[in-house]
């Protein structure tokens, strides 16, 4: 099984199960504005919205899954 580990906003940490992701909407930093990325996840789990160098982590990790390279930084 793959998992995401993200950062929950009140302290802690997320393990998100791959299988259990609908959909992610990445937006990049622009100026002041931070990246965001919102994952859509089935109805098991509420979705979670990510800012800042955790979207951007996050994001990246998705897209090397998606790659077929799951090595870690």
């Amino acid at each position: 099984m793959k998992f995401l580990e993200v950062a929950h906003p009140e302290g802690g940490r997320f393990l998100i199960h791959l299988d259990h992701l609908t959909s992610g909407h990445y937006r990049p930093a622009e100026k002041d504005v931070k990246a965001r990325l919102g994952l859509d996840i089935d109805a098991r789990q509420n979705d979670i919205v990510l800012f800042g160098e955790e979207a951007e982590r996050t994001w990246e990790a998705l897209q090397r899954i998606n790659s077929g390279d799951t090595k870690s930084d």
